[in-house]
């Protein structure tokens, strides 16, 4: 694609319709487009018109690269064109080929500036790749019409399904249907392609007109793909066999987990929720890959001070630490890490969670089961029957588990639980508030660890942050300091984030904060002692992460803890 610097302000041109993409592969082939252009360009304000999804990236990024900005769906997609590249490669891609002509291909692209995105669609087409600038709704919406609707409307004939409607299906009608080759493939497929780019879960959103498939990458819903409406109950047929869940149970919320063996012999485990929804029932599956998800210590981001204290509380034979924050923000990972630190010791380990994520070995690992009677409470009551070393409890969530968490703590046991509370501090009043006694949780409670997790700018598409002067006086940073942000490509799925990592607050119980452990503790008064005995506030360390580059500020926003 040829750089003209000299031109970097010239507006970018608008292809609106099918006639005006003729008239743009004409013009190249006759004039040499990219370097003389007849047709005058938009300017941000009538591009910010053309549609709710029109915004100022694909504007800035289409005049800084100099390529036309295209409307989809007004311009439309040849299918012989479009059929120059496999379903799966316009997806990973999220390229969408419209028109060949005169040894051009026009391609409409998500991001422009992806040179290995360009060179796959040369090398497959073997015309000269003409990129376009298209929204990423306009992208997700033309693959679902080019790719996702030709191969759903294939499934529905070989199923012998009703292409317009959507079925309840019997029991028996839903096994059939689980056991079709074209539902397993869609499934194992959606499994496959979401452990490649590392999602979390898996959507599945039901609607009036077909089923919306998304991913959480990177703790953000990525729209993957749309199925017909006709195969909603099948694909969610084959995922509760997979989850040995009810197929005649419609109406009422199920849950189910199993473990699936990838191609490669990757084995994931899977937790499956099942949801009643208006048009249908709604899916999430969590996808646990502990390629993914099981860290050690090391991975953890820890400073050495805190690795040190880490390692401190690790050594003692008697004693509560807890891990706090908000839901996903990787209290289970801290625990597992330290877990694995512990277990190379010659001691005893017990863990009771709810489910248990990750199988450890040599840790003996129990899972609640309420219809049994077995919760953390009774778990916890055996457990000091068990000789154990070490106890990790899934979650402190009743005064019972707390009051035995707090008596193992002081009997001769080191404790390892979590808790949900927004800071280190509110982590013992909250306790004050469950019913566990003041003088009990000064003598047991070693350290607290709260934490968020922060996503990592990616190193591929960094440019320079905007920041609102409002943000920056909040935060307490300069003026002219200077803070990145990802603008999306195809190496972070158009995020502009990639991978993620831990940011926390370290609170180590010293005499000074045990003597303000008292009934109607303040949780300010706590906090603003342990600053002063060294721990670094979640904000400050989500700060110093963005000023190293790491995160956008907009990033340390998001996750500050006032």
């Amino acid at each position: 694609m040829p750089d003209h610097p000299a031109r970097a302000a010239v507006l970018p041109v608008l292809i609106a319709d099918d006639a005006a993409l003729d008239r743009y592969l004409g013009e190249f082939q006759r004039t040499a487009y990219a370097m003389q252009r007849t047709q005058a360009g938009i300017s941000m304000a009538d591009w910010l018109a053309t549609g709710e999804d029109a915004c100022e990236r694909c504007w800035l990024h289409a005049q800084r690269l100099d390529v036309p900005l295209v409307r989809l769906p007004q311009v439309s997609a040849d299918p012989a064109t479009a059929c120059l590249l496999r379903p799966e490669q316009a997806r990973r891609l999220r390229v969408v080929p419209l028109r060949a002509a005169h040894g051009l291909l026009a391609v409409a692209m998500e991001d422009p500036s992806d040179s290995d995105a360009l060179a796959a669609v040369e090398f497959l087409s073997g015309n000269r790749v003409l990129p376009l600038m298209a929204t990423a709704r306009g992208i997700r919406e033309a693959i679902a019409r080019s790719y996702d609707q030709v191969e759903d409307r294939e499934t529905v004939r070989l199923l012998g399904l009703d292409p317009g409607a959507s079925v309840d299906t019997s029991e028996s009608e839903a096994l059939r249907l689980s056991r079709e080759q074209p539902v397993v493939r869609i499934v194992h497929g959606l499994i496959a392609d979401a452990v490649a780019r590392r999602a979390s879960d898996i959507h599945l959103r039901p609607g009036e007109r077909g089923t919306d498939v998304l991913f959480r990458i990177d703790d953000e819903l990525v729209p993957v793909r749309s199925l017909l409406r006709a195969l909603h109950a099948a694909v969610v047929s084959r995922i509760k066999v997979l989850g040995g869940m009810n197929l005649a149970e419609h109406r009422r919320p199920q849950d189910g987990r199993t473990s699936f063996t990838l191609d490669d012999g990757t084995r994931v485990d899977l937790r499956v929720s099942v949801l009643p929804a208006v048009f249908g029932e709604s899916v999430v599956v969590r996808l646990l890959d502990t390629r993914e998800s099981l860290w050690n210590l090391e991975q953890l981001g820890l400073d050495d001070t805190d690795r040190r204290r880490i390692d401190d509380v690790m050594s003692r034979s008697h004693g509560m630490f807890l891990a706090t924050g908000p839901t996903g923000c990787g209290k289970s990972t801290t625990l597992y890490a330290m877990l694995m630190e512990l277990r190379r010791q010659r001691i005893n380990i017990l863990t009771v969670e709810d489910p248990v994520e990750f199988h450890i070995a040599e840790i003996q690992q129990m899972q609640v089961n309420r219809a049994a009677g077995f919760t953390f409470a009774s778990a916890m009551r055996n457990f000091l029957r068990h000789d154990p070393d070490v106890i990790m409890v899934g979650e402190i969530r009743d005064r019972e588990t707390a009051d035995i968490a707090v008596e193992s703590a002081l009997t001769g046991h080191l404790l390892l639980s979590t808790l949900h509370t927004n800071t280190a501090a509110t982590t013992i009043t909250r306790l004050l508030d469950l019913g566990v006694e003041a003088y009990l949780l000064r003598a047991s409670l070693l350290a607290v660890i709260s934490q968020r997790l922060v996503r990592l700018t990616c190193p591929h598409c960094r440019e320079v942050e905007t920041v609102d002067p409002h943000v920056r006086a909040a935060l307490g940073v300069g003026a002219d300091e200077v803070f990145h942000r990802g603008h999306g490509c195809s190496q972070c799925e158009g995020l502009g984030v990639y991978k993620r990592q831990a940011v926390y607050e370290f609170l180590v119980m010293s005499p000074r904060l045990r003597e303000l452990v008292v009934p109607g503790a303040e949780a300010d008064t706590i906090h603003r002692v342990a600053v002063e005995e060294g721990m670094r506030p979640i904000t400050q360390a989500a700060v110093a992460l963005a000023r190293s580059g790491a995160i956008s500020l907009a990033e340390a926003w998001r996750v500050r803890a006032d």
